[in-house]
């Protein structure tokens, strides 16, 4: 038989938490006027410093250059996400490596996410690109950039069977 040995009552409620509950909300509210009251008279002491809110800004413009999580298939060490910026830029600079051809856009379709501000597997990238006018072989080419994005995602990765869509969107001269 497990005996109580803390100190009070060990259940919720009681007159005097009613009373300790008022009275702390009491004193938030207090605080929530007090500071409403400061910061429309423009005091300093609720203010954000000009640093913070420059640091704040700098976070938000990063946060919004390198785009949402991406989850990524687990590895031996455990479960891992990256940035849309770093997605993106491999499947770019894949592209850019295979000669003859240009990189435009890049989009890509993933699985549904775990959370907010998250993005699921990857399923689907459509890569737009501009070829070299004096490609004999279009079609060819084309699916040399698949193969190559492909293979980059596979060993970078581990993002097998993944479909990559290449649109011709313009042709260019070298």
């Amino acid at each position: 038989m497990a005996v109580n040995t803390m100190d009070g009552p060990s259940r919720h409620g009681g007159p005097d938490d009613d009373e300790a509950t008022r009275l702390y909300l009491d004193q938030i509210s207090a605080l929530h006027r007090d500071w409403d009251e400061l910061e429309s008279r423009g005091d300093d002491s609720v203010q954000l410093s000009r640093r913070a809110r420059s640091a704040l800004t700098e976070a938000v413009r990063a946060d919004a250059r390198h785009g949402a999580r991406v989850q990524m298939p687990p590895t031996d060490v455990g479960p891992y996400s990256l940035t849309e910026l770093a997605l993106r830029t491999l499947i770019r600079d894949t592209v850019d490596d295979v000669p003859g051809v240009v990189s435009l856009r890049t989009a890509v379709d993933h699985e549904p996410g775990a959370g907010w501000g998250t993005r699921g597997l990857p399923r689907r990238i459509a890569c737009r690109v501009s070829l070299a006018i004096t490609t004999p072989d279009l079609p060819a080419l084309a699916d040399a950039v698949r193969q190559a994005v492909r293979a980059a995602c596979a060993r970078e990765f581990d993002l097998v069977d993944l479909v990559v869509d290449v649109h011709i969107e313009d042709l260019h001269e070298n």
